[in-house]
């Protein structure tokens, strides 16, 4: 039987409900009136999973690698949440580079932590990581990353709902990590996952002089965004996406609305290649197949640097679906699709990253 998407469900949100066991993978592949009622039942015991946490009481909700730690901040009168991961437990002796991971939508940092195994890679490597949380709460939430910072006061963005400032906020993580004297200003990067991912192109367009290097997972841009769009200053870009993606297609278009409202991979790549002054084609690639029982196949894309210093590399996974490439095994195939095990797409961010520093 066809596998039924939600159209109204996220789909990390599937993956919380099956890992906690509240709902399993083939409650999801009925009729749709079965599906809807299913996917409202799964929302709900992610509300009373995140109420119960915030009260002190126990929730089905993932645990934080040893060595996270929990945060909080005031912005604009809001108290909003982050996990802090320092590398071996330790605090630095000097400034170190920071990673900040955002999450996709209706899921959270603890979740993304769990996902991604940056907090591992970063106790061998040396740098900190963030993981935000869009819900002030704590809870499951989305990044507002169609919302420009300049439209973000004024009564239309009161009438619109969008006076809450994710992109002020995530600047406000970085900034008291660099005031206690953790983080290296001149070494933040930014990473995210489908929504988060979105969102870190927002900021890498916003506030590029903020990050040495981006690498978003499965999430590119809205059309009308990138038509009009201008980077602060050409920015190195690392970007994974599946070809068999079917929530955030790999051709644009939209598990949500069935249309291509946004940029495809490759249109997505070649934006950000043209920004940086390099409209040549690519030099590709093909990594060794190294784990054929994946399903999945890699090619490897590169814009070179430049006079810029701006390189763009795209990992294009052939068979792959909205999934973090070499990431949790808790990635199930007949929701997200395949997990390419080819490559670590951590690890592949970690080399890129620390190859960049702003001037």
């Amino acid at each position: 039987m066809k596998l039924r998407f939600p159209t109204w469900l996220p789909p990390l949100a599937i993956v919380l409900a099956t890992q906690q066991g509240w709902v399993g993978e083939a409650t999801l592949l009925g009729q749709e009136g079965e599906t809807d009622a299913a996917a409202g039942a799964i929302l709900e015991r992610m509300r009373d999973a995140f109420e119960k946490r915030g009260k002190g009481g126990r929730a089905p909700v993932v645990r934080l690698v040893a060595g996270t730690e929990k945060r909080s901040i005031l912005h604009d009168g809001v108290e909003r949440r982050w996990l802090l991961h320092l590398p071996n437990a330790t605090k630095p002796e000097k400034p170190v580079p920071l990673v900040l991971a955002l999450h996709g939508a209706w899921t959270n940092g603890a979740i993304t932590e769990g996902l991604t195994g940056l907090s591992a890679l970063s106790d061998g490597k040396g740098f900190l990581v963030v993981y935000p949380d869009a819900d002030p709460s704590g809870g499951a939430g989305v990044w507002d990353f169609w919302t420009r910072t300049e439209d973000r006061a004024g009564p239309l963005a009161e009438r619109l709902g969008r006076t809450r400032d994710d992109n002020g906020f995530l600047l406000a993580v970085i900034d008291r990590l660099v005031t206690e004297k953790l983080a290296d200003p001149k070494r933040v990067y930014l990473t995210g996952i489908s929504n988060g991912a979105f969102m870190t192109n927002r900021l890498a367009i916003e506030h590029g002089d903020r990050f040495a290097a981006i690498a978003p997972v499965a999430g590119t841009l809205p059309k009308l965004e990138a038509a009009g769009a201008a980077p602060s200053r050409a920015m190195p870009v690392l970007y994974f996406h599946g070809t068999a993606d079917r929530l955030v297609g790999y051709d644009g278009v939209d598990f949500i609305s069935g249309g291509a409202h946004s940029l495809g991979a490759e249109a997505y790549v070649k934006w950000w290649a043209e920004k940086n002054g390099r409209a040549a084609e690519p030099f590709v690639e093909s990594p060794p197949d190294r784990a054929p029982e994946d399903g999945c196949t890699v090619e490897r894309r590169t814009w070179a640097a430049g006079d810029a210093g701006a390189p763009v590399v795209f990992y294009r996974i052939e068979g792959g679906g909205h999934t973090w490439p070499g990431g949790s095994e808790s990635q199930p195939e007949r929701l997200l699709g395949k997990v390419s095990r080819d490559i670590d797409a951590s690890a592949l961010m970690w080399e890129f990253f620390a190859r960049f520093s702003l001037p």
